[in-house]
C-alpha cells in the first residue's frame, strides 16, 4: 500500500491547482482519464479542434488573472465579445444581453418590454420574489421576462424556473439600469453590458492549453486510475487498477453525485441530500464546414425551443483561427437535457442531423455546405441547477464530508456554477487551508 499526506482525486483545473499551490510536496493526483483537464479539454476531429462545450477565459480576481496569463504566456489573445440572440420568428439578431439591446425588435415588443419595466420600477414595495421565475418578473417586468428570459431559462435549465432559487445570479444575469435599457431600445448601442465584455482564449491548442500548462507545474499525476472505493475510516482509496493509497487529507474534486458509489454506509439523510441534487447534461454537437467565415459572432443564443434543438452555439474559429484548417469554419452547438426533460431525439446521427437542420433554418449553414467533421461530445453533469433545496442539500453533504476529513472542491465538489477561474481558485483555497494547518502543526 502506498501512502501520501495529500491525496487529490481528479486532475481537472481544481485538482491541478491544489497540487500547484500546496507548499508541501507530499501529494499524489489521480485521474480516471488518459489526460489532464477534466471538462477543460479539447478534442481533434479531422483537423478541427473542439472544446468540451465552449470555454472562454475572464476573471475579476487579480491573482487568477496573473496566473492564467503567466501559464499561457504568449499563447493568449484578447477578444471583444460578439454575442447575439437570434429571433427566428423575425429572422433577426439582437445583441446580448437582451434586456440592454432591444433595438431592432418590432415596436410592439419594445413597448411591451419598456412598459413592463416601468411598471415594476413604479412599485418599489412590490412583494419580494421567492424563486427565479418570480425574480425575472420582479426585476424586469412582464415583457422582458416572457419574451426571452423565461423561455431561455427553461431551455438551459430544463425545468420551470419557479423551482429554482436566484442566489447564483450575481455576475451571471446582467442587470442594466433603466437608462441603459432605454438607450438600448432607442438606438443600436455598441456598449457591451455584462461580465465578459472582453475575454481571452489560447491562440494555439484550444482551451486544453490551460490545464496542460498548469500541469507542468505539478508532479505525481497518475492517469487512467478510476476510484472504486473510499474508506474514510481507514483513510484509504482503492482504484480500478487494484492500487490502494492511504492518506492524511483527501481532496475531492469529483462530483458529489458519485459519493454513494465510493463510500459505504452513508447516513440516510446524506443520501437523501445527494439524491436531491439537481443538474443538467449537455450534448455538444460539433460541425466542421468547408467554407470560411460562416459567422462574425463568437456565440449566439436561441430561445425558441420549438424551432431549434440547440440553445446556444459558438464559433471556435472566431476565438482562434488555429482551431480550424485553412479555408474552413466550425460550429459547436449545445443541447441541454436532464431527467426532467430528455433529449427530443436520440442517438448520435439523429442529434447531428437535427443540429444541421437547425443551422440551415437559421441560415448559418447552407443546404449545400460540405461537412468535413461531425462529432458529439457529452458533458455529464454540465451545469448545477440551483433548485429550492440547493443550500440545504449541499450543506448536509459538505458537513458530512468535512467530518470525515474530506475536502470537497471544484465545480462539482463545491457544487457551484463555476467558471475556469473559480475552479482554479477553489483548488487554491483547499491548498491554502492545508498549508495553514501544516504551518500550525510545525
Amino acid at each position: 500500500m502506498e501512502h501520501t499526506q495529500n491525496l487529490i482525486l481528479g486532475a481537472g483545473l481544481t485538482g491541478l491547482s491544489t497540487g500547484y499551490h500546496l507548499k508541501n510536496g507530499d501529494y499524489q493526483i489521480y485521474e480516471k482519464l488518459h489526460e489532464v483537464g477534466g471538462l477543460c479539454r479539447s478534442e481533434e476531429v479531422n483537423g478541427f479542434l473542439f472544446d468540451y462545450a465552449p470555454h472562454i477565459l475572464y476573471t475579476v480576481n487579480p491573482y487568477a488573472h496573473e496566473l492564467i496569463h503567466t501559464l499561457l504566456k504568449g499563447n493568449i489573445e484578447i477578444k471583444k465579445r460578439k454575442a447575439f440572440i437570434y429571433h427566428g420568428k423575425y429572422d433577426l439578431y439582437t445583441q446580448f444581453p437582451y434586456q440592454a439591446h432591444l433595438h431592432g425588435l418590432p415596436a410592439k415588443d419594445i413597448i411591451e418590454c419598456l412598459s413592463g419595466l416601468v411598471e415594476v420600477l413604479r412599485d418599489p414595495d412590490r412583494p419580494k420574489p421567492q424563486n427565479y421565475r418570480e425574480w425575472m418578473y420582479w426585476r424586469f417586468g412582464k415583457g422582458i421576462a416572457e419574451q426571452l428570459m423565461i423561455p431561455y431559462a427553461e431551455r438551459i435549465w430544463t425545468i420551470d424556473p419557479k423551482h429554482m432559487n436566484f442566489s447564483w445570479i450575481d455576475r451571471r444575469v446582467p442587470e442594466p439600469d433603466f437608462e441603459a435599457v432605454l438607450r438600448g431600445a432607442l438606438q443600436d448601442e455598441d456598449d457591451r453590458t455584462g461580465f465578459n465584455q472582453e475575454f481571452w482564449y489560447p491562440i494555439e491548442g484550444a482551451i486544453e492549453s490551460l490545464p496542460v500548462a498548469l500541469a507542468k507545474g505539478v508532479k505525481n499525476i497518475h492517469l487512467n486510475h478510476t476510484v472504486t472505493k473510499i474508506d474514510p475510516k481507514a483513510k484509504q482509496v482503492t482504484f480500478d487498477t487494484g492500487k490502494v493509497v492511504s492518506y492524511q487529507n483527501l481532496v475531492y474534486s469529483l462530483s458529489l453525485t458519485h459519493l454513494p458509489h465510493f463510500i459505504d454506509e452513508i447516513p440516510q439523510h446524506v443520501l437523501d441530500a445527494i439524491n436531491g441534487l439537481q443538474f443538467n447534461q449537455i450534448e455538444c454537437v460539433n460541425i466542421g464546414i468547408n467554407r470560411p467565415d460562416i459567422s462574425p459572432y463568437h456565440w449566439l443564443y436561441f430561445h425558441e425551443a420549438e424551432e431549434f434543438i440547440f440553445h446556444r452555439i459558438s464559433f471556435p474559429r472566431n476565438a482562434s483561427e488555429k482551431t480550424c484548417p485553412p479555408g474552413t469554419s466550425s460550429v459547436c452547438c449545445e443541447i441541454s437535457y436532464s431527467k426532467h426533460r430528455p433529449l427530443r431525439v436520440q442517438g448520435r446521427e439523429a442529434l447531428i442531423q437535427a443540429t444541421i437542420d437547425g443551422l440551415v433554418k437559421a441560415k448559418i449553414m447552407r443546404p449545400d455546405d460540405e461537412v468535413l467533421a461531425a462529432d458529439v461530445l457529452t458533458v455529464d453533469p454540465a451545469y448545477v441547477i440551483y433548485d429550492l433545496d440547493y443550500e440545504k442539500n449541499v450543506k448536509i453533504i459538505h458537513d458530512y464530508l468535512v467530518s470525515l476529513d474530506i475536502h470537497p472542491c471544484g465545480r462539482f465538489g463545491d457544487w457551484q456554477y463555476y467558471n475556469m477561474d473559480h475552479s482554479i481558485l477553489s483548488g487554491k483555497r483547499i491548498a491554502d487551508l492545508i498549508n495553514d494547518r501544516d504551518a500550525v502543526a510545525a
